[in-house]
């Protein structure tokens, strides 16, 4: 009898084993996406220094904060206030989805150009501030915004550098303006 509960504990202990065990979980994950609007930016208002003096020989700096005041830097650069076109901050008007953050990204320098005088025909602006909304202005580098009602704005100025043997003229560039959503 020993023996036979032994060979019956055996068999159900083997049968245990052998028997196909079910072992389905089914789980119901999410999916989705978020549509935003397609991002839009203008250049409403362009970076212009205006109209500057300089004395020849000597190197200077023109720094325009996102208010738009001129400051002269290092060298003996002189401001005059008139001119035919007056001085401006660059202003970015960009629409998007409400709440969205974006990145904005201005290489540096910027540089300008001109074909007339003589001595050396490009400038270098750096040191580039952005200024978002009534926020703060900070560095370029790495600006970031948010949209708010689906619009947001930025300025953006800089440093103007004149080398000693700038020719006198009038310069103007381009530069690329890269926003990102995040």
């Amino acid at each position: 009898m020993k023996k036979l509960i032994i060979v019956l504990v055996v068999i159900v202990v083997m049968a245990g084993f052998i028997t196909r065990s079910s072992a389905q979980v089914t789980i119901n994950p999410t999916a989705g996406a978020e549509l935003v609007q397609v991002l839009t930016i203008t250049n409403s208002t362009p970076l212009y220094f205006g109209r500057i003096c300089i004395t020849a020989g000597t190197a200077g700096t023109v720094i325009m904060g996102t208010n738009g005041v001129r400051t002269p830097g290092t060298g003996t650069t002189v401001i005059i206030n008139t001119g035919i076109t007056p001085r401006t901050v660059a202003q970015f008007d960009l629409t998007g989805s409400t709440d969205v953050v974006y990145t904005i990204s201005i290489p540096s320098p910027i540089v300008v150009t001109t074909t007339s005088g003589t001595g050396v025909k490009s400038m270098n602006i750096d040191a580039l501030k952005v200024k978002v909304g009534n926020a703060s202005e900070v560095d370029a580098a790495g600006a970031t915004g948010t949209f708010v009602s689906g619009a947001s704005s930025f300025l953006m100025s800089g440093t103007l550098n004149i080398v000693a043997t700038q020719a006198i003229g009038i310069y103007a560039g381009t530069y690329p303006v890269t926003v990102d959503f995040q």
